[in-house]
């Protein structure tokens, strides 16, 4: 896979089968048989948005009717199809409504759809899981008779049962439209995708959803981190054959080390240099340097101290230690020390009449201070209320 292209695909398959496949469908058709002989079905796919490689899904299937989304005025409308398993067809309808809320929420949020149309299919297994070609997405869903129990598995985000779903469909831009350049880049893939499914779980459950989301993958990445770093990709946990270790840490670090940078640019310039990055390197494989260069650039000064320093949240297990504090009368600053860090430390303040604030302190230098004016007598002070931290906190105390 060392390119992107265009291409067409016809497929021919025995007629009791059905076809889902990198491109958009441009028809399918009977072929006669010759006697004896079994009827087939001649399937052509046209894949005019370049991809870095073609994939197909053979199976027997029932399709739901296409819906066209238009994710944005100035552009051309996305074809959505769902196939399903005949078992599973029940669900077409309920899906196709979750996917085209996914697909416009993140056309939102990227400002532009990077393939001409999308296909979820539905297929029967033991085990849950998915994987998300150009073009479409395969979601295994598990059977009734499955011997297996995967409940515990943290993997699973049992309060936000479209997580999977979103976390799949947001490989169409991350993963597929911008690929990573060798495995060290996988994050670019998994943990963009994982954060783009957290933000989806805020917009349909709210504020505390997408918190809960992050103190789950903090948790396990914190856990995890001594497994190894973000850089090893794909490797880490292969010697023993565990693959969480590689969701915890791919997966779920990577999400963390990105909403960490947005926490420090604040939301109009994290999406601005989001948006500007994949421009830049839609239809290509991407690397850690060239979203660095697309978000540092005239982003700041906190997203140019984040940045230059990001590979010690790829390379490196450990955890840096961030050392914070308050200081009395409320007019002295607020005082937040990072010893090998540059990150964002959230506070929420809590007041004697029961309101709070959040605050987001900025942490660019060895030693940071903050005045932060006060609204009245303070009851508490929670750091990192939301888990959005990946640094190990300590509390000095007030002073």
């Amino acid at each position: 896979m060392t390119d992107y292209a265009t291409a067409s695909l016809t497929l021919t398959v025995p007629g009791e089968f059905d076809v889902v496949a990198s491109g958009t469908p441009r028809g399918v058709s009977t072929m006669p048989a010759a006697p004896g002989a079994r009827p087939r079905k001649k399937y052509v796919f046209e894949a005019a948005q370049p991809t870095r490689y073609l994939s197909c899904l053979i199976s027997r299937f029932q399709f739901a009717q296409p819906v066209s989304l238009k994710l944005r005025d100035d552009a051309n409308p996305v074809l959505l199809a769902v196939a399903a398993n005949p078992h599973q067809f029940g669900r077409a309808r309920a899906l196709t409504d979750k996917a085209s809320d996914i697909l416009k929420f993140y056309g939102s949020l990227m400002a532009d759809a990077p393939y001409d149309s999308f296909t979820l299919a539905l297929t029967e297994s033991d085990l849950p899981g998915g994987h998300s070609p150009s073009y479409f997405a395969v979601l295994k869903q598990p059977l009734p008779s499955s011997p297996f129990v995967w409940t515990n598995d943290r993997w699973q985000f049992a309060n936000f049962p479209s997580f999977f779903i979103a976390h799949e469909l947001a490989h169409q831009w991350w993963g597929q439209a911008i690929g990573w350049k060798n495995y060290h880049e996988q994050w670019i893939s998994e943990g963009f995708s994982q954060y783009f499914a957290a933000m989806y779980a805020e917009r349909e459950r709210g504020p505390e959803a997408f918190a809960s989301v992050l103190r789950q993958m903090r948790r396990w990445a914190v856990e995890m981190s001594p497994q190894g770093p973000v850089y090893l990709g794909y490797r880490l946990g292969h010697i023993k054959d565990d693959g969480r270790v590689f969701r915890a840490l791919v997966y779920n670090k990577g999400a963390m080390v990105l909403h960490m940078l947005r926490r420090l640019m604040g939301d109009e310039a994290f999406f601005a240099g989001l948006r500007e990055f994949y421009v830049t390197w839609r239809y290509n494989k991407a690397g850690t340097d060239d979203f660095r260069v697309r978000n540092g650039e005239g982003r700041g000064r906190a997203a140019g101290a984040f940045l230059r320093p990001l590979d010690l949240w790829r390379l490196d297990s450990r955890r840096p230690l961030l050392v914070t504090g308050r200081r009395r009368p409320p007019q002295r600053p607020l005082r937040s020390e990072g010893r090998g860090v540059r990150r964002s430390d959230h506070r929420d303040h809590h007041y004697a009449d029961g309101k709070s604030e959040d605050v987001v302190v900025k942490v660019v230098a060895a030693t940071t201070e903050m005045a932060i004016p006060l609204k009245g007598a303070v009851r508490s002070i929670e750091v990192n209320k939301d888990g959005g931290s990946l640094a190990e906190i300590e509390r000095s105390g007030t002073r």
